[in-house]
């Protein structure tokens, strides 16, 4: 929206009309003189007026991009946040190396495997596709089957991300059976705290929030601090959570799970705002988990394409609704069945009206907190205030989202 500005048609008409009233000159027909000097004028002025309007916006936060955006930022001591490689750290016990059967010994003659740094692991063969490299080197012992290393993606920004299971292959061949490939690689959660140069919006934010977040200590200094680490979607704020001199803050990643080194890195961001005496915790969330079994009669007889596109936009419609739940938002039955009547119109009907679930379980943390507890789900769920509800992945076995054809 220009500030002062004028179209060229307003210009163009304004001096036309004043020139035929001041002025003898009566003629401003197409390819007349007047018409050609006055339409040169109001090109000129208009590009006069957008360029004005122009650097006048970029005087108030609100108009100003790129440098002139940064200038603001210097002014108020808020640095543009830069692109950042995607990284995991070997205590998130994410990315690892393992053997199928046996341990590392035996694939070695029986001593141990020193993995160096710089050791390429990628999602295609011949360290191709999306590559990440080893920053530390990490020794896999010869009596363990797996072991956790550090890595982080080739180059910055959120190409280097990843989703679960994607880093599978490895240039790492000093062990005695390397022509059997028996050294295995993978990634247990997604990595996607690799983040680009940081968008105009997101830091025009920061800096309009700067002089209430240097008070310190306050809810939006807090919340900034925690949502300025990558791989953070959102935070829960719960004062006094132990106690007077205390907070709680619970953590919402982008992917579903929250990684240990992720709980790490927003606890010393808060750190650095909160006042001496107060005593921050910062967490996850209670992950309680879902699985599910449903049969699925379809209109008319399926090929066995169609039935499997079916199962498997079925499956991941389900598991996308699961894992998007909010912390303490009420997972719903009927909405789950919804899910998967819309993945297509020939699918008739799931289970039957008393039953569109064969089995429908929860798993909670137990009280010692090293495993889950099964339960039978009958109906809508209620979460507790710090619970989150996600697709259980490590105690309902290999596929806790089963639809199958009737």
């Amino acid at each position: 929206m220009p500030f002062f500005g004028e179209s060229r048609e307003q210009i163009y008409g304004d001096i036309i009309n004043d020139i035929l009233d001041s002025t003898n000159i009566t003629r401003s027909s197409p390819g007349s003189k007047t018409k050609a000097l006055v339409d040169a004028v109001s090109k000129k002025m208009g590009r006069m007026y957008s360029t004005f309007d122009l650097n006048f916006g970029q005087a108030f936060l609100d108009g100003a991009t790129g440098r002139w955006l940064d200038f603001f930022g210097d002014m108020m001591g808020v640095e543009r946040l830069g692109e950042i490689p995607a990284r995991a750290s070997a205590l998130d016990r994410n990315v690892k190396f393992y053997v199928n059967a046996g341990t590392f010994g035996n694939i070695n003659g029986g001593s141990s495997i020193n993995i160096p740094s710089g050791t390429v692991i990628s999602t295609q063969s011949g360290g191709t596709g999306i590559k990440y490299v080893t920053t530390v080197a990490t020794v896999l012992a010869s009596s363990a089957r797996e072991g956790y290393v550090s890595v982080q993606s080739v180059g910055t920004g959120d190409t280097g991300n990843v989703g679960k299971s994607q880093l599978r292959y490895h240039t790492f061949t000093t062990y005695t059976d390397s022509q059997d490939g028996s050294l295995k690689v993978t990634n247990e959660a997604d990595i996607v705290n690799g983040a680009n140069l940081e968008t105009n919006a997101n830091y025009k934010f920061r800096i309009a929030n700067r002089i209430t977040e240097v008070e310190n200590a306050n809810d939006l200094a807090i919340r900034l601090a925690a949502l300025s680490v990558p791989g953070v979607a959102d935070i829960v704020f719960i004062p006094f959570h132990r106690g007077i001199g205390t907070f709680d803050i619970i953590i919402k990643a982008v992917t579903p799970t929250v990684s240990a080194g992720l709980i790490s890195s927003v606890q010393a961001a808060v750190a650095g705002v909160a006042s001496t005496g107060i005593v921050p915790r910062v967490r996850a969330p209670v992950e309680v988990g879902v699985s599910l079994v449903g049969t699925l009669t379809y209109k008319r007889q399926l090929s066995t394409e169609e039935e499997r596109d079916i199962l498997n936009s079925a499956t991941t419609n389900v598991t996308n609704y699961i894992n998007s739940l909010d912390i303490a938002e009420e997972f719903i039955v009927q909405e789950i069945l919804e899910r998967v009547l819309s993945t297509s119109d020939l699918i008739k009907k799931v289970g039957s009206t008393t039953k569109p679930f064969d089995n429908l379980y929860l798993y909670k943390p137990s009280r010692l907190e090293d495993t889950k507890v099964r339960s039978i789900l009958i109906d809508d769920y209620t979460p507790k205030s710090d619970d989150r509800l996600i697709v259980e992945n490590k105690y309902a076995g290999a596929t806790p989202i089963l639809l199958r054809s009737a």
